[in-house]
């Protein structure tokens, strides 16, 4: 941030869990949202990973 006064960058770097919580909640939904399209595609995948999830998805 370039802020000489490394208290100046620790105020405004800090996140609180509030900020965390709601940023995990949005990107959890977007990644559900991402499965369930991707499931609604192809049930199956090749990638033994995705196709873990995209089964479990299903269920």
């Amino acid at each position: 941030m370039g802020h000489e006064d490394g208290s100046v960058q620790a105020r405004y770097s800090h996140i609180t869990a509030l900020m965390h919580n709601r940023l995990m909640d949005g990107l959890t939904e977007q990644w559900e949202e991402a499965l369930a399209a991707r499931s609604a595609m192809y049930p199956r995948s090749p990638v033994r990973a995705l196709d873990a999830l995209v089964r479990a998805d299903r269920e």
